[in-house]
Order: structure tokens, then C-alpha cells, then sequence
């Protein structure tokens, strides 16, 4: 089943739409609107992405395009990329289970008036129409030097205009999270939450950002509903500013958002969904009540005396899904650093879904390498360069490290009693020699010989063992990244090559340090008592140094 989006222009000068899509592009990503021109775009029922329009666009002596406001820097009308800022944007997770999420997000500031509405008229329509002479704080005010200070093209947030940790929620750089005491509204969002309640525009507001509509509803699209005229650039003097419109009523369907989830990813409601329910897993959200999802920790899914190897399979596909989007997909790149078994939960169809933001970072995406001052994570599952800078820096293939050590717990591969019944010596939970060992010989795990009756389930579980193998390769650049490790599962086991054995075989074990008291970072030092934990250096060393023997000897 398709929908539809309808685009109107009732500007009295040209637009440039412009769409994004997080998992896949729309028949357009950017055309040119003339006043008064309206365009439908199809898109599939489960489309997640955003639209936006750019103002002032030209294309100079070399053929680059670029626009004034809402620029994707593409250099082409079509977008390949999200917006720069200030850019009033709209936001869509049309969810393949019937409920729709939409929202206005001017979190980012604000370049065009813009109204949403569905066709389905037991939905709420939603704006952010301002008159940006009357409104915008003049400080913020973002001027065309072809237009002059009294005709703004913008409005720049707070943080965007001043650059201040306080007045940055998300942090200006590193992805910290800055909490309500310290980052309170601006004058920004004040102003915007008053002419605008309906809109998205500071982190912590989750009382009125997200909007639902069920029954796969089609949209409809208009910028400047009212008579906006902010000039072009060859007709100055023509033009006055919109008028605020009137906010329309109707019921708010708040989603039950997890708030530090919100505040993690600093976007809308709708980003925020999408991210705690892993939509990629295919997790049935509906209208977010909580019992709406039967959760389970994936601990405490019973299987039957003959495992259910494709259930878990499943399971595995859906996390490494959630993982790559996270990873690739965001607007910015977002580093859990605590996958493991008790924060992926399963729904009622024993699809899974990521839980529990509490340790994670962002970062671009085009930075490889993420600065920390401390461990963050839960033993048994930390990517060794986490805990130490002998093994490389940290990055989202530390993430790949752990989801490899929850592949194999899957499978049973860390279970040391299940490691000494079949005759190995080694009890490691970090690194299943006898498993390598069997996959090395071509054979079958023989602790699992008596669970596997089926050739196909052989086939899972060695596509299984050999993909969490490779994630946990002792250095970083030897793991796949997630977008890798899913084609790697979703594809033919023959073309699966058996990894390199791991040089790290820490002991079951491990000398945790004393946390200091003093330290008040909780995102990134937890208190002894908790299940995270960190490594001693001289252990690390110690094991880099035993390890390095052993090959020379070898």
C-alpha cells in the first residue's frame, strides 16, 4: 500500500523542496515549486524521513546550486543529505502496523511557515507560521546580504547564535547531553513554544511534539498557508512578512518517549520513536502505550529442548539492523557502548527492539575515532579498546564487538560449563577457543550436536558463530562494520570466510578498579556495585604481552 504527499506552494515567490529519507529514498529528493504549483510524491506505507524547503536558490558560472536557507550542500536541486540550519523541517514515521507519527521541527531553527494535514479528518492538523520580523529575537534574525537587515530569510537558534554548553542541550560537539538544570529554555525556544506550542522546539518539551494519526493517512504539505511574502532577491521591495496563523485543535497523541532518549538523539519525537523501537527490527509500536509491547528480556525467552535456531536467528538479524541504523542512519552517528543480552527486548512476535541509551554518544558520521576519558560498558561485552588504548581507538565498532559476544552467548558459545563438558581446558568467556576450533575443522560445535537435527539449523548456527566471530576481532579495523554484518548474515553461508583468531583471550575473571567517589560523570562512570566495570592497565598489558609471546612461539 502506498500514501501520498502533496506539496503545496502558497509562497508568493519560488520554493525548493527537498526530501530525506533514514532507510530509502522517495521519486524525488529535491524539485523547484513555483508559486502557486503543487506536486504529489508517492511513497511506501512504512516511509521515515523529512521534507523541508529551501529559499533563494541560484546556480552559479560553474553549474553549482545552492540555496540561501535550507541548503543540502548537494551543489544539485536534488538532496543526498539532510538540511544545514536554521531550516523548518517536517517529520514522518509512517509506520507499517497503521499508526503515523508527524511533527513540525524547528528544534533547528526556522526558515519557511510550514502546515501539515492529514487527509484523514480524525487527525490534527499541525503548523509553525510566524511573522519572523515580529518574532525572531533580532539577535537571531538570519539576514540575506542581498535583502538587507530588515527582511530576515531566518531565525537561528540559541545555541546556533552563541555556541554555549548551557544553551546547547545536546552539547556542541562531543554528543554530552547537557540536563534540564543547567540547559533551560532559551529565548529562543520560549518564543517558538509560544506562537508555536504544536511545533518541536526545545529538547526536554514532551508534552506536545508528537502527533499520531492511524489507518495509513495520506499528507498534505504547505508552506506558507498564509500570505507569506519574504522576497526574492530580484523583487525587494514587494514583499511584506507573514502574519501568524492560528494554531488548530484537536487530540494529541503524546508517545510514551523514554525523555533521556529524546535529549540523546536532541531531534524530534518522531526520530525518538523511531530509534527506541528499532523499526528496522520491525517492532509494533502502535500508539506507544506500554501495553501495547509485551517486553521481554531476551534472557528469559524460553525455548523448547529443541532450540528454535531460526527464532534466534531472527533475533539476531533484527539487532544488527537496529545497530546499522543507529550507527549510519541518524542524523548524527550514536554509539550505544552497553549492547548485551538484557538490553535488547523482545515484543510478543519475539522481535527485537534496543534498549537502554543510558551510556551511549553521539558523534558525526564521518568521525572515526571517539574521544573517552573512562570505560563505559558492562563486562564481558566491552570492546577491548575501550578499557584500554593499546588495542585502538573507540568507535562504533565497538558496538560491533559486543553484539558479537551477544551472538554467541546466543548460540551458547560463552557457556564455560558447556565449554569444559566438551573437553576444552579454556574458560574464557571472552573468546571461545573450542568453538574456533571446530569451525576450523569443519565440524559442527559437538555440545550442540544432540539440539541440531536439521541442516538448515546447522547452517544458522555456523553463519551464527562465524559472523560473531569476526565482530570480536581483538582490533577494530579487523571488524566489520553493522551495514557489513548484515549482509553478512542475510547472506549465503558459503561465501562466510573463517576470521583470523583473535590475539585477546582475556580470563573469565577481571580485577575491577576502584571508582573514584568524587567522580559525578554518571554517563560514563558507574559505582562498583553495577554491572559495569573497568580493567586494570597492568592486566590488559599483562594479556597483550602473553598473547604476543604465544604467537612469536607459534
Amino acid at each position: 500500500m502506498s500514501r501520498s504527499f502533496t506539496i503545496e506552494n502558497k509562497c508568493q515567490y519560488t520554493i525548493w523542496p527537498a526530501t530525506y529519507g533514514y532507510r530509502r529514498s522517495l521519486e524525488t529528493t529535491g524539485f523547484v515549486l513555483e508559486k502557486g504549483e503543487t506536486r504529489t510524491i508517492k511513497a511506501p506505507s512504512s516511509w521515515i524521513g523529512r521534507f523541508w524547503g529551501r529559499t533563494l536558490c541560484s546556480t552559479n558560472s560553474t553549474g553549482g546550486f545552492s540555496c540561501a536557507t535550507g541548503d543540502c550542500t548537494s551543489g544539485k536541486i536534488k538532496c543526498l543529505g539532510i538540511p544545514i540550519d536554521p531550516t523548518t523541517v517536517v517529520e514522518f514515521n509512517l509506520a507499517s502496523y497503521g499508526v503515523d507519527y508527524y511533527v513540525v521541527n524547528v528544534f533547528n531553527g526556522y526558515n519557511l511557515p510550514l502546515l501539515v494535514t492529514p487527509e484523514n479528518k480524525n487527525c490534527r492538523s499541525i503548523e509553525c507560521v510566524i511573522d519572523m520580523n515580529e518574532t525572531c529575537p533580532s539577535e537571531l534574525m538570519v539576514n540575506s546580504s542581498g535583502l538587507g537587515s530588515h527582511h530576515p530569510i531566518a531565525c537561528m537558534t540559541t545555541c546556533q547564535r552563541y555556541q554555549l554548553p548551557e544553551l546547547c542541550c545536546i552539547g556542541l560537539s562531543s554528543g554530552v547531553v547537557v540536563p534540564p538544570g543547567i540547559c533551560k529554555r532559551t529565548i529562543y525556544s520560549r518564543t517558538f513554544n509560544n506562537v508555536c506550542p504544536s511545533a518541536y522546539s526545545y529538547a526536554y518539551d514532551v508534552d506536545n511534539s508528537s502527533f499520531t494519526c492511524p489507518n495509513f493517512s495520506n499528507f498534505v504539505i504547505t508552506f506558507c498557508p498564509s500570505s507569506s511574502t519574504v522576497p526574492e532577491a530580484g523583487n525587494i521591495n514587494s514583499s511584506t512578512v507573514p502574519e501568524a496563523g492560528n494554531i488548530k485543535t484537536g487530540t494529541e497523541a503524546k508517545g510514551n518517549i523514554p525523555l533521556r532518549l529524546k535529549l540523546i538523539l536532541g531531534v524530534s519525537s518522531v526520530l525518538a520513536t523511531m530509534i527506541i523501537i528499532v523499526i528496522v527490527g520491525k517492532v509494533r509500536a502502535n500508539n506507544m502505550r506500554k501495553s501495547d509491547l509485551n517486553e521481554k528480556n531476551m534472557e528469559a525467552v524460553k525455548m523448547s529442548a529443541k532450540k528454535e535456531w531460526k527464532t534466534l536467528y531472527n533475533i539476531a538479524v533484527g539487532v544488527s539492523h537496529g545497530l546499522e541504523y543507529l550507527h549510519s542512519h541518524c542524523v548524527s552517528r550514536i554509539v550505544h557502548f552497553d549492547i548485551k543480552p538484557q538490553n535488547i527486548l523482545i515484543d510478543g512476535d519475539l522481535c527485537p527492539k534496543i534498549s537502554d541509551f543510558g551510556l551511549a554518544k553521539l558523534c558525526k558520521n564521518n568521525e572515526s575515532i571517539i574521544s573517552m576519558l573512562h570505560a563505559r560498558g558492562t563486562i564481558g561485552y566491552i570492546a577491548p579498546e575501550v578499557f584500554s588504548q593499546n588495542f585502538g581507538g573507540v568507535s562504533h565498532k565497538s558496538d560491533v564487538y559486543s553484539y558479537g559476544m551477544v551472538v554467541l552467548e546466543m548460540i551458547g558459545a560463552r557457556n564455560i560449563g558447556r565449554a569444559q563438558n566438551a573437553g576444552s581446558s579454556n574458560t574464557s568467556m571472552y573468546f571461545p577457543d573450542w568453538i574456533y576450533k571446530d569451525l576450523e575443522k569443519g565440524e559442527i560445535m559437538s555440545f550442540l550436536a544432540d539440539q541440531i537435527t536439521e541442516e538448515e539449523d546447522e547452517k544458522i548456527v555456523k553463519k551464527m558463530a562465524l559472523v560473531g566471530l569476526w565482530c570480536i576481532q581483538t582490533n577494530p579495523y579487523d571488524r566489520p562494520p553493522m551495514s557489513k554484518v548484515v549482509e553478512m548474515l542475510e547472506g549465503s553461508l558459503e561465501a562466510l570466510q573463517i576470521p583470523p583468531k583473535p590475539l585477546l583471550c582475556l580470563p573469565a575473571v577481571t580485577a575491577p578498579i576502584t571508582v573514584d567517589e568524587d567522580i559525578q560523570e554518571t554517563s560514563s562512570f558507574l559505582k562498583t556495585s553495577q554491572d559495569t566495570s573497568y580493567y586494570s592497565e597492568q592486566i590488559v598489558q599483562d594479556t597483550v604481552e602473553e598473547n604476543q609471546d604465544s604467537s612469536r612461539s607459534s
